[in-house]
């Protein structure tokens, strides 16, 4: 059976078990409970996330993303938490840990999802055009180093506002439809 780790914010814990159902037939999916939060996060964390494989050799497929945490002003600040450079910086230091750890998986990056078109602005506001910025600058880094992109925001974008259950979150429809495009692009790929 093939082996897929799923890493990434609170949008992916709200589609990973719906993408373990899915894939079951050909996978053994595994992700890590808590949430990886930012790019700063998830590099200095990765190394405990690779014990939830047997044998980090045979994951075929890394599914990662990060970008809310980053593109966030926390507590209404000025500035993101991570300016855009920097979250290009940070996207290839953990594409190279992950390479490095997971020697034989293909990654996959996906691409931040849009925030609610009619929800209320909550405390770490963002934008769609600032999302759409921080995707640009991780399909770039994508591109240079040869990882591949599932763009997660189109899947959303353009979509009903009920698929969101606050400014940033969906509802058990919105993840599978989430879960649905990761399903699909990982399936491919194995």
């Amino acid at each position: 059976m093939k082996s897929v780790l799923l890493l990434g914010d609170s949008i992916r814990i709200g589609y990973c078990r719906y993408v373990k159902e899915e894939l079951s037939d050909i996978a053994c999916v595994c992700y890590p409970e808590e949430n990886c939060r930012f790019t700063q996060y998830t590099l200095v964390t990765l190394s405990d996330w690779m014990s939830l494989v047997d044998n980090p050799e045979k994951v075929n497929i890394i599914h990662w993303n990060n970008g809310h945490w980053d593109i966030a002003h926390w507590g209404g600040e000025e500035v993101s938490l991570n300016s855009p450079e920097q979250y290009g910086i940070m996207l290839e230091r953990i594409y190279h840990k992950l390479c490095a750890g997971f020697p034989n998986a293909k990654i996959i990056f996906a691409l931040t999802t849009p925030m609610n078109p009619d929800g209320t602005v909550g405390n770490n506001p963002r934008t769609n055009v600032e999302i759409e910025r921080y995707n640009s600058v991780a399909c770039k880094v994508m591109r240079k180093l040869g990882g591949q992109v599932n763009d997660l925001y189109s899947v959303i974008s353009g979509q009903s506002a009920a698929l969101y259950i606050d400014y940033t979150h969906f509802s058990e429809e919105g993840y599978q439809m989430l879960a649905g495009a990761v399903s699909k692009v990982i399936r491919e790929n194995l």
